[in-house]
């Protein structure tokens, strides 16, 4: 059993009973039966008899404290039924006059509280159990206690205790047979707990909030609403007899029983330590303690506290012995040597309770102590590789406990692992710059969770190994995905490891497996999804592993290259060639979403689109021909075709309209002269800024003068002369040698007055009349011409009359201009160099001036100050 206190004995055999004691700094006051107070001295471990005061009292000196927060301390004492305050001098104690402790005739105990927090003012309560009544009073500077108020109870008090720490507003009151609390504030008693077979009360302010109340062999710990604490770390405490009372040394609680002094902790419920001592009944406690009984004293001295710790150690009793090593710390031990202990009581607890089976608080422990984290992992089977468990050494005991764990203590050993592994996994990489071997500690931290996983918690893996930091190891991990049939897992595995190229491989053999649908990785949106990730470094294997894709799956395997993560980094010409060398259909799906869904336009990419229309019109365009007869293809608009030509041609025309970065010179070249694309060829020759080739097109070849006249509208802006060629391809059109469509048997372009005619009228306003006129033949007749005549005379008058109108308006303008400039010239200041400034007094000379009605004068920057005219003028 554990030595936690020593006894010393103080006196012994004294002449005189002893009735109360209470200590102080240096000093001991004892009280008699016979009603002197004796005072002792401590000097070291040497007690001395410093003052006896005969006659301090004519009968027993019942009960005495002393308040220690005002100078000169204060000495409260009860005897004879009258409470009296002294002022404690140097070699004196003086009785100080108190009028408010008149009420208090008749008390048989009281309570001293004090507080002298740093955040308080220092004061002192003093609460007095006076027959029925409590009398309350209160220190606020040194002098007599003021009372307070006067409380009524039903039954006379036999213990009373304050609670809290500080200025504190509720009290604990014993009675024969129970336990109350009252709220000073509100004077309410709420009723809490009986005294059991023991009809004394026997209570104790323990720390802060908690305070010890006896019944029978227990003391309860009640918080600071009066409930009994639910808690493992404040338990209820039996002692071998019932207490009568207490006493409390951090983390040690002490209580008097028949035997002598009881010791435990609140934690723990064996008994620390048993000190057999005759008789005792009364104890005083500051910074040391003291037992009493009549005529024997006693000093409970605190074992050293390294001493202890190594004791609790070796009896396995680990919980006392970090609050012991904590207390040593603070009382500023060796902190190294603390530091040590504290690592000892760590590992020492942990292999306690992985051997006792509690794995929560093994791994707990285990969190706190230095251990590797290999000889942690190495204690539950097939975590570690067996070369590394064979380096592990571990004592005889955990061996033991090691080979006999159960299915149940492994699943319960590992959850607890996982947590204790993903704390140590946080602080590596919290202080990895501190920490040696870093890099093959989270290698086996990673790799050990992972197989915890696999066990425990398999949805867990994925998120594992997709963390940017995993460190798995890639030999160990893939072993052990494999054995458990993880394939998904395997390919998250690659993945993080950059092993794409091995992932892949994989992906397309379980793709290209008979009944893959039935296995997890079976079709291709697993290889699609993984090709999506990769970027444009890996533009290689994307090619390579898109290639089966793009064979067995053409409807699917666009997704490859148009995800919107990757669609705007991937190299777009190298997709496009690799997509055209396998199917160009694919091809030109790929660049119509680049360019209608992501908005991606370049001359490369526009040049491509049209020329890969282009080829695949031309070679769909020899079957259409064959349908004809003789060869000879009629000029015919696009999408007029059967089949897939007529879709193609729609499409090339839009897009050749629409798009506007394309070179028309590199598409005219693909497109050459071997088939009749007319329209196509137009719009071509119209974005060259040939406006005369396009019309030729549009008037001689496809005969479409709506065509021809939307053509002029669209380039009007750019080509002011435009119509005025539309006309002339119209009255005197051109050989058709400059389209170079020999090939083709064409008509011969013939003159169309009538269309000519139709263009000057409906189009005259963007057309130069006197050019026009001279393009006509001197044959034509006037009633030919007499519509668009007739409709250039009405715009001239019209704009003949505008005008007259704007000009009176503006000769109207201009006569108000000048009758409000004649009157304003009308009135005439004569200023001299001898004029004065109005505001500044000074002359004006060649400033700026003006002047105001009453024709003042001022200077310009003078303006600004604030005065008023004068107006009495």
């Amino acid at each position: 059993m554990l030595e936690a206190f020593t006894t010393h004995e103080l006196l012994s055999n004294i002449p005189v009973q002893i009735e109360s004691i209470c200590t102080y700094e240096d000093r001991l006051l004892v009280g008699t039966k016979q009603g002197t107070l004796l005072v002792y001295k401590f000097e070291n471990d040497k007690i001395d008899l410093f003052l006896t005061l005969k006659g301090f009292s004519k009968k027993t000196i019942n009960q005495i404290a002393v308040t220690t927060v005002f100078s000169p301390y204060q000495l409260v004492a009860l005897s004879e039924g009258n409470l009296n305050v002294y002022s404690i001098q140097q070699s004196s104690i003086q009785l100080l006059p108190c009028e408010g402790l008149t009420k208090t005739r008749g008390s048989t105990l009281f309570s001293l509280h004090q507080s002298s927090a740093a955040d308080e003012m220092p004061s002192a309560q003093l609460a007095v159990a006076c027959k029925r009544k409590i009398v309350l009073y209160h220190w606020l500077k040194k002098g007599p206690p003021q009372e307070v108020k006067e409380i009524n109870l039903y039954d006379v008090p036999k213990a009373v205790v304050y609670h809290g720490h500080g200025y504190s507003d509720k009290i604990y009151i014993g009675f024969k047979g129970k336990y109350c609390q009252l709220n000073i504030s509100s004077e309410q008693v709420k009723d809490m707990l009986c005294t059991g077979r023991q009809l004394e009360a026997t209570m104790l302010w323990v720390d802060k909030d908690t305070v010890a109340i006896c019944k029978d062999e227990w003391s309860i710990l009640l918080g600071e609403d009066g409930k009994p604490y639910q808690d493992e770390y404040k338990s209820n405490i039996k002692w071998c007899d019932c207490p009568t009372a207490l006493l409390y040394c951090k983390p040690y609680i002490a209580a008097v029983i028949n035997k002598g002094i009881e010791v435990k902790t609140i934690q723990l419920v064996d008994p620390i330590q048993i000190i057999e001592l005759p008789k005792v009944k009364l104890v005083a406690q500051d910074k040391r303690m003291f037992v009493a009984s009549a005529t024997h004293l006693w000093e409970l001295k605190l074992n050293d506290l390294v001493y202890q710790v190594d004791k609790l150690i070796t009896l396995k009793q680990f919980e006392l012995a970090e609050a012991l090593n904590k207390m040593s710390h603070e009382r500023g031990g060796d902190h190294e040597h603390a530091s040590r202990q504290r690592t000892v009581i760590n590992t020492q607890a942990a292999y306690h309770e992985f051997i006792n089976k509690r794995y929560e608080k093994s791994m707990s422990r285990f969190q706190k102590s230095n251990v590797e984290v290999a000889n942690v992992i190495g204690l539950f089977p097939d975590l570690l590789s067996k070369k590394m468990q064979d380096k592990q050494q571990y004592p005889p005991e955990i061996v033991e406990a090691r080979n006999y764990l159960t299915t149940k203590d492994i699943e319960t050993g590992l959850e607890a692992l996982e947590k204790y592994l993903v704390a140590k996994r946080f602080d590596l990489n919290k202080y990895e710059e501190e920490v040696s071997n870093s890099k093959q500690t989270k290698i086996i931290i990673d790799t050990t969770l992972l197989k915890c996983y696999l066990q425990n918690k398999p949805k867990m893996v994925a998120s594992l190994l997709r963390l940017k930091d995993n460190e798995c190891h890639t030999v160990e991990s893939e072993r052990a995905l494999k054995r458990a049939r993880r394939m998904n897992d395997i390919i998250i595995l690659y993945k993080s490891k950059g092993m794409h190229e091995k992932a892949l491989t994989v992906l397309k053999q379980y793709a290209n497996m008979q009944n893959t649908q039935k296995h997890e990785l079976g079709g291709p949106e697993h290889t699609i999804k993984y090709l999506q990730d990769l970027g444009p470094e890996d533009i290689d294997l994307i090619k390579e592993y898109s290639k089966w894709v793009i064979e067995k799956h053409p409807d699917r395997c666009l997704d490859i290259f148009t995800d919107p993560s990757t669609v705007h980094s991937l190299p777009k010409e190298q997709v496009v060639q690799h997509l055209k060398s396998l199917n160009p259909d694919i091809a030109l799906q790929y660049l119509e979403r680049l360019i209608d869904i992501w908005n991606v336009s370049s001359q490369e990419i526009e040049n491509s689109l049209i020329t890969l229309l282009v080829e695949k019109v031309s070679s769909e365009w020899p079957a259409y021909q064959g349908m004809l007869a003789a060869g000879v293809v009629a000029p015919c608009a696009p999408g007029s075709e059967p089949g897939q030509l007529g879709t193609l041609r729609l499409r090339l025309t839009h897009f050749l309209e629409r798009l506007q970065n394309y070179s028309p010179a590199t598409v005219i070249q693909s497109l050459g002269y071997e088939i009749p694309l007319y329209q196509e060829l137009a719009i071509l020759y119209g974005r060259q800024k040939e406006c005369d080739k396009a019309l030729m097109l549009y008037c001689h070849v496809l005969k479409d003068r709506t065509k021809a006249e939307e053509f002029c509208s669209k380039y009007y802006e750019t080509d002011k002369e435009v119509y005025y060629k539309l006309l002339r391809m119209y009255q005197c059109p051109k050989s058709l040698e400059a389209l170079r469509l020999d090939k083709f048997k064409l008509d011969e372009p013939k003159a169309d007055m009538g269309a000519a005619i139709d263009i000057l009228v409906r189009h005259y306003k963007y057309i130069d009349v006197k050019e026009a006129l001279r393009l006509l033949p001197e044959d034509t007749k006037l009633q030919d011409v007499e519509e668009f005549m007739c409709a250039i005379l009405r715009d001239r008058t019209k704009d003949s009359r505008r005008n007259l109108l704007l000009k009176s308006l503006n000769l109207s303008d201009n006569l108000k201009v000048k009758s409000q400039k004649m009157f304003y010239q009308k009135d005439k200041l004569i200023v001299t160099a001898m004029d004065s400034c109005a505001v500044c007094n000074k002359r004006v000379g060649e400033c700026a001036i003006a002047f105001y009605p009453d024709r003042r004068i001022v200077h310009y920057g003078c303006m600004s100050r604030d005065i008023q005219p004068d107006t009495s003028s």
